[in-house]
């Protein structure tokens, strides 16, 4: 299966969960890059996470979940989780959720839910080249799409674009959806799915449903 494919089908499909056991606590004295310009900090967190797969290739030989501990590290703390679980529900689920006190629980699920699914997809990254936008004027705006494109000379390159937007009081940038190069997105996508589990069986149930996704390993995805 090609490296396009397998992203589009984790987009659609393949989503999962972190148990917040202690291989998965993420370093709280990590000094985080400046995240006042969205293309460096795409380009710096991205950096430093495939140093990591690299200089850190025992410990993931050993244990694919290993994978999950650089992700929670290296890259959730510049993903705006509470706005991609927002985005996830849309403006009607996130009002219920919110009356129902439920949001920031889904958010939190939602937030482990991304770092298996980045997991997944970083098994098949094998010291790839990447290729970063170059930047772009920001000025004045709110969100802002950084693109990615990662080069494989055995397969077609795979373009990812990833939509961030701009803290209010901080001015901070955070990522807060992926998009692939076919157009699907990981927000549209997962919204789609999520409301119909919510219209039939409510809040508690996808909670659930995701907490026991939550046992599930990193698994190596076909090339």
């Amino acid at each position: 299966m090609s490296l396009n494919k397998v992203f589009t089908k984790f987009v659609s499909v393949t989503m999962g969960l972190l148990l917040l056991s202690p291989l998965a606590i993420a370093d709280t004295n990590k000094v985080l890059f400046d995240m006042k310009d969205p293309h460096v900090l795409i380009k710096n967190a991205s950096e430093a996470t495939f140093s990591r797969f690299r200089n850190e290739r025992d410990l993931i030989d050993k244990d694919l979940n290993y994978l999950k501990v650089i992700v929670a590290e290296e890259l959730m703390p510049y993903i705006n989780h509470k706005r991609a679980a927002a985005s996830v529900l849309g403006n009607k689920h996130y009002k219920q959720a919110k009356k129902e006190k439920k949001f920031n629980e889904f958010s939190e699920v939602f937030r482990d839910y991304l770092v298996l699914t980045y997991a997944n997809i970083f098994t098949l990254y094998d010291n790839q080249k990447v290729i970063f936008s170059p930047a772009s004027d920001i000025k004045g705006k709110k969100v802002v799409s950084v693109s990615v494109k990662i080069i494989d000379a055995q397969r077609p390159p795979i373009a990812i674009d990833f939509k961030l937007r701009k803290g209010k009081k901080s001015g901070d940038w955070k990522a807060y959806d992926m998009v692939a190069g076919n157009g699907l997105s990981m927000v549209s996508t997962k919204a789609k799915e999520f409301d119909g589990i919510i219209n039939k069986k409510g809040f508690d149930y996808l909670i659930t449903q995701l907490k026991k996704k939550s046992l599930e390993s990193v698994e190596a995805k076909a090339n």
